[in-house]
């Protein structure tokens, strides 16, 4: 019986260091890394934020679009400004580890803005590209094109690669349509 558990307790040890020290790290927002040993690049499976969303924490500036045309449906309309890549998706693709200024900086960058007519906002929410593509034609409610697809998709990969962010969330086969390649 002694010797059982002597072989269970080595067993133990083997297997909880090998996890804890399996290699030295250095992982991204998106839970990769390149491994040396075998010149691959791979992902472990990371919670980028334990934090609770708190839209608050990032301390949003609103301010009034200088234009009555919403940029997803290029159509005249009563606009607001949006988030392309919202708070809500920063928040859960890296965002949920940084300090209160850099939430602030993301939230009041004007790179990731645009005008858009109320009720699209209202209905892309925080919507990552696939799910606000869905939204607009699903038959549940307010029907629209997206018409500037690929722009706004520029500009989605543009905000997230900046603040590097993770794209964990996103379809990489809709990225591909307009040229881009996602990880």
């Amino acid at each position: 019986m002694f010797n059982l558990f002597k072989i269970f307790i080595v067993i133990a040890i083997y297997y909880i260091t090998s996890y804890l020290f399996s290699h030295g790290g250095g992982l991204n927002s998106e839970g990769c890394h390149n491994n040396k040993k075998n010149s691959d690049y791979h992902c472990h499976s990371k919670k980028i934020s334990s934090k609770k969303y708190n839209r608050k924490l990032f301390q949003y500036k609103s301010y009034s679009p200088d234009t009555d045309i919403g940029f997803y449906t290029l159509s005249k309309c009563d606009t607001n400004i949006d988030h392309v890549v919202s708070l809500k998706d920063a928040h859960d693709s890296g965002a949920g580890i940084w300090n209160n200024s850099l939430k602030e900086k993301f939230a009041n960058d004007k790179s990731n803005h645009v005008p858009s007519c109320s009720r699209i906002n209202s209905s892309k929410g925080a919507s990552t590209p696939l799910y606000f593509l869905r939204k607009s034609s699903d038959g549940r409610g307010m029907e629209y094109e997206v018409k500037p697809f690929c722009s706004y998709l520029g500009i989605y990969y543009q905000v997230k690669t900046k603040y590097n962010l993770s794209f964990n969330n996103n379809n990489p086969e809709l990225f591909s349509k307009c040229g881009l390649s996602i990880k």
